[in-house]
């Protein structure tokens, strides 16, 4: 989709159309998704913060500056989402528990069983390698090095100076790097 196509689907949703904001819905959908699984490392939860992103975008649509990147606003409103989210988590540890594999497995899915089977592999090695990491870390370091993005996109997501993000980064690096060498002994 091109800047221009984009610029006039958010100037129709600001109008109040439905249609456009299914189109942009379409779009932005997979990358809301990929960064809440990372962060909540739950499919039904990625799932649900999509519903949820996907509701503030459209309150908050006129609230958007057409001067700015959309993609860098949607990363912002779902990073936020997932830290709120992450806090309460920590404040209710029973909520935080896995659910048994088999279980898990045997639910009746419209998801393609080798995706969903991925999906449980890669929510079991982001969950062990950022197990501990304060939510501020966990989303410091998903969006830079799972998401591969820039310092400057970072600083706009998230608010944190520069500093800060590399603080953060390398903490999270190190309790990392920390966990694979205790599987290496």
């Amino acid at each position: 989709m091109t800047q221009f196509q984009m610029r006039e689907l958010i100037v129709r949703c600001k109008q109040g159309d439905t249609k456009a904001f299914g189109t942009l819905m379409a779009e932005f959908q997979p990358l809301v998704f990929r960064l809440a699984f990372r962060l909540l490392c739950d499919d039904n939860g990625a799932k649900d913060m999509v519903q949820e992103v996907f509701i503030k975008v459209w309150l908050q649509i006129n609230k958007y500056n057409l001067q700015y990147s959309f993609s860098t606003w949607i990363y912002t409103i779902t990073s936020h989402l997932c830290c709120d989210k992450l806090r309460r988590m920590k404040h209710f540890p029973e909520s935080f528990q896995l659910p048994d594999v088999f279980s898990e497995m045997d639910m009746a899915s419209s998801e393609n069983p080798e995706t969903s089977l991925i999906n449980h592999e890669l929510k079991e090695m982001i969950l062990y390698f950022t197990n501990g990491l304060s939510p501020k870390q966990k989303l410091v370091f998903t969006l830079s090095d799972i998401e591969e993005l820039e310092v400057d996109e970072i600083i706009k997501i998230t608010g944190l100076s520069a500093g800060k993000i590399k603080s953060n980064l390398y903490l999270a690096r190190k309790q990392i790097r920390d966990k694979i060498n205790a599987i290496n002994i």
